[in-house]
């Protein structure tokens, strides 16, 4: 099957606070353009549309949920939005497909001959790798380390042990409210010469991008990362 109607992949800002926020013209106007969308969360993004300056009233609008949660033959079910008009795919924050549920529904798009457009916006992983200093030119996004703490500082070592080999900059995530413990397990676990690079509430007014190797991170106050959304990178030498 072939179609002329395409899925975008409509980038979001990732602050919850939406003034000052820059978006491309271009993907203001592919967004205004579009009457249906595939959302991780229907309120956050109905806000965003707003913010956008959409044209169309909320009940206006065709809204879909995808996330975790939803089962496969429900996101086989969206095939039947983009065989009737072109689709927006938007996550809750950043850049939609990466670390983040609508990546099923894009690979199904992709089965179906559908076209994808990727569209220019913020991605929390590629502005922390910007701001870090630390190797771009070979780098992993990991995701959530495991919860326990044993198997937690296993994987910490792993990565680091696999940075310092490949001299890759590895990169993963918490959740708020475990951030500070993670960050102190970071400090405590990893080894003196190794780089770590915290980067937290990115495109924010009270953003944070700190880098510094862990003999000097263990001599500082830590940042209050508490219940603010951050990631972490590390290099190993």
């Amino acid at each position: 099957m072939s179609t002329k109607n395409k899925l975008y992949l409509i980038p979001t800002p990732i602050g919850k606070r939406l003034e000052n926020r820059v978006m491309p013209e271009y993907t203001l106007e592919i967004v205004r353009s579009l009457s249906c969308f595939i959302v991780e969360k229907p309120q956050t993004s109905i806000s965003f549309l707003k913010w956008a300056r959409h044209p169309l009233q909320d009940y206006q609008l065709k809204i879909r949920v995808l996330n975790n949660k939803t089962p496969g033959h429900e996101v086989l079910s969206f095939l039947k939005l983009l065989e009737e008009q072109n689709v927006g795919l938007m996550s809750e924050a950043g850049a939609p497909g990466v670390a983040d549920p609508g990546a099923v529904f894009v690979e199904v798009a992709h089965q179906n001959n559908f076209k994808v457009i990727p569209l220019a916006g913020p991605s929390s992983i590629l502005l922390a790798l910007m701001a870090s200093g630390l190797n771009g030119q070979k780098f992993a996004f990991h995701g959530y380390l495991p919860i326990h703490d044993n198997d937690r500082i296993k994987e910490i070592k792993t990565l680091e042990e696999h940075s310092r080999k490949s001299y890759q900059t590895e990169i993963f995530m918490e959740t708020p409210h475990r951030n500070q413990l993670l960050l102190n397990m970071l400090v405590q676990e990893l080894n003196a010469a190794t780089k770590l690079c915290v980067a937290c509430n990115l495109t924010m007014d009270d953003q944070i991008v700190v880098m510094k190797r862990i003999a000097d991170w263990q001599n500082v106050a830590l940042p209050d990362l508490q219940k603010k959304p951050a990631l972490f990178l590390i290099n190993a030498s």
